[in-house]
C-alpha cells in the first residue's frame, strides 16, 4: 500500500457513531441495497430516532429489513424512498402504499442520481472491500449506481467490509481513497442467503415448457434472476446438455455461477465482453462471494451498460427470463404493484420494475432477431387466477402490452407479439389453470374482447407453442 493512502486512509478513519452524527434533521442519505446496505450505519442510525425529524433515507433492493424502518414503521421519522421494495421490507410497504417507491427503470437510476439528485444527496454511506495497494477499494458484490451516489453527494462515507469479495469489472466498480470523506470500518460478515428453496412442481413444469419450446439453444446469451423457478431452467440447462452460452445479466446467482464453472456458459459468442459473465450485482450464498473474488471470468459493470436495452440488443440470440405477478387478457403484465382489490386496501408496492422491461425492450428489439424474453408466472395464486379479464384498478403496468413477447405458465408458453386483443386472449386462456378457463372464457365476452356467446375453438392455437390441456 503507498504510503499517501495508507496516512490517508488513518485520516478519514472514524467510529460508525461519529459519522451517524454527520446526518442531521432534514437531511437526504443513501445507505446502498441489497446485500451491500450499510447495516452499521443503519443500527446507528434507527438509535437516533428520538434525536432527528424529516431524515429522507434512500435504498434499493431491499432484501432485508432495515433496523431504521423498525423504530419508525409509520416513516415519522425517516422518510423511506425505495427504487425496489424487496421481500425484507414488503410489510412496511404494505401499510404506508406507494408513497415511498420510486418509479424507474433500472437501466436509467445512474443518470437519474447524476441529473436529478446530484448536489441533493448530504451523505452516502457505501459498502466496500478492504483498500488495495493502489488506494482503491471495490464495490464487491453490488457495482449498480454506487459510482453515480458517489459522484452526486456532498460527502461520501465508506463502510468497509473484511470479507467483501474484490470484484473484477469493465468500469465504475471501484472509488479511489481521493474520492472519500470518511471511512468506517464494519467486522460484522457481508449479508448473504442460502441457496435458493428446492423447486416446487410448478416451477419444474414451467422449466420443462420453455426447454421444449426450444427459447434457448447453444450459444444463446442468457439472463435469468434468483428463486426457484430460475434454478429449475439452469437445472435443465445442465441435464439438456447446452453448451457455450453466456450471461449478460442484472443478477448473478449461485445457480448462474455453477453453470460457469461446470463449463456450460463460456461466453464465448458474446458481442461484448467475450469470455466474461457481465452482472451488476448479487444476491448469494457465501461459497458465491468466495468465487466471485477476483475471479478473472466475471466483470461487474454499473446497471446502465448490464441493463441498457440497446447493448442487449446486441448481444446474440438473447434470452431473459422474469416472473410476473399478474398479466391480463390484452397482455398487460404487472409485476410489481397490486391494486385496489377491496374498497378499503390501499396499493401495495412488492417489488419494482427493476430490470424487468430493460431486458424485455433489450430482446425486442434484438439485432439478429432471436431476442426471446419470457416472463413467467404460476397460474394461480391462493385459488385465484393471476391471469385477469383485466388488471385490478390502481395496478401497475410494468410491462405494455406492445412489449410483451413470451408468456409461460404451468400449463404452457404464449406468443403475444403481433397478435389481435381477441388472438392474444385465446392464447392466454389456454396457459389459465383449466379450473379458470371457462370464467375467462364469459369474462372476456362481459368485457368485450370477445363477441357476446363467443366460444373460442378447441385445440391450440398457432400461438401456443406449448399446451398442457
Amino acid at each position: 500500500m503507498s504510503m499517501g493512502a495508507s496516512v490517508d486512509y488513518e485520516k478519514k478513519l472514524r467510529s460508525a457513531e461519529e459519522v451517524v452524527k454527520l446526518v442531521e434533521s432534514n437531511s437526504v442519505i443513501a445507505l446502498g441495497g441489497s446485500m451491500s446496505f450499510a447495516q452499521i450505519i443503519d443500527a446507528h442510525l434507527a438509535n437516533r430516532k428520538n434525536e432527528l425529524k424529516e431524515v429522507s433515507v434512500s435504498t434499493f433492493i431491499d432484501v432485508l429489513p432495515y433496523e431504521f424502518l423498525r423504530a419508525d414503521p409509520e416513516c415519522e421519522v425517516f422518510r423511506w424512498m425505495s427504487g425496489f421494495v424487496h421481500l425484507g421490507c414488503r410489510q412496511f410497504a404494505k401499510e404506508l402504499g406507494t408513497t415511498m417507491f420510486v418509479p424507474n427503470l433500472y437501466f436509467d437510476v445512474p443518470r437519474i442520481t447524476r441529473e436529478i439528485h446530484n448536489g441533493k444527496i448530504d451523505i452516502s454511506f457505501l459498502v466496500v472491500s478492504e483498500m488495495d495497494e493502489h488506494g482503491y477499494f471495490n464495490f464487491g458484490i453490488t457495482n449498480s449506481h454506487m459510482k453515480a451516489l458517489a459522484e452526486s453527494s456532498k460527502k461520501v462515507v465508506l463502510v468497509v467490509k473484511r470479507d467483501m469479495p474484490w470484484v473484477n469489472g469493465g468500469y465504475d466498480e471501484t472509488i479511489h481513497i481521493s474520492e472519500v470523506d470518511y471511512i468506517v470500518e464494519d467486522e460484522t460478515p457481508t449479508p448473504f442467503l442460502p441457496f435458493t428453496p428446492p423447486s416446487t412442481e410448478r416451477d419444474e413444469m414451467i422449466a420443462e415448457n420453455i426447454i421444449e419450446a426450444k427459447l434457448i439453444e447453444d450459444g444463446s446469451t442468457l439472463q435469468v434472476g434468483i428463486g426457484s423457478l430460475p434454478d429449475s431452467v439452469i437445472k435443465l440447462l445442465k441435464e439438456c446438455d447446452f453448451k457455450e452460452l453466456g450471461l449478460h445479466t442484472e443478477m448473478l446467482g449461485d445457480g448462474t455461477a455453477e453453470l460457469i464453472e461446470e463449463g456450460i456458459i463460456t461466453n464465448s459468442r458474446k458481442k461484448f465482453d467475450k469470455g466474461k459473465s457481465t452482472f451488476t450485482f448479487t444476491i448469494g450464498t457465501r461459497k458465491l462471494y468466495d468465487f466471485m473474488d477476483r475471479n478473472p471470468s466475471l466483470a461487474s459493470y454499473p446497471v446502465d451498460y448490464t441493463n441498457n436495452p440497446f447493448l442487449i440488443a446486441q448481444q446474440p440470440k438473447m434470452f431473459s427470463l422474469n416472473q410476473a405477478a399478474q398479466i391480463d387478457l390484452m397482455g398487460q403484465v404487472n409485476s410489481e404493484q397490486l391494486g385496489l382489490l377491496t374498497p378499503t386496501c390501499k396499493l401495495f408496492q412488492i417489488s419494482g420494475t427493476g430490470g424487468q422491461l430493460d431486458f424485455v425492450m433489450g430482446c425486442l428489439f434484438s439485432n439478429d432477431r432471436k431476442g426471446k424474453s419470457v416472463l413467467a408466472l404460476y397460474s394461480t395464486y391462493n385459488g385465484s387466477s393471476r391471469i385477469l379479464p383485466t388488471l385490478p384498478e390502481g395496478s401497475a403496468v410494468t410491462v405494455p402490452r406492445t412489449m410483451v413477447q413470451y408468456v409461460a405458465t404451468e400449463w404452457g408458453i404464449a406468443y403475444l407479439r403481433g397478435y389481435t386483443i381477441r388472438e392474444r386472449a385465446t392464447a392466454l386462456i389456454k396457459i389459465a389453470h383449466p379450473d379458470h378457463r371457462d370464467w375467462l372464457v364469459k369474462e372476456a365476452q362481459r368485457v368485450g374482447i370477445y363477441p357476446p356467446k363467443y366460444t373460442p375453438p378447441a385445440g391450440k392455437p398457432e400461438n401456443v407453442l406449448v399446451w398442457r390441456d
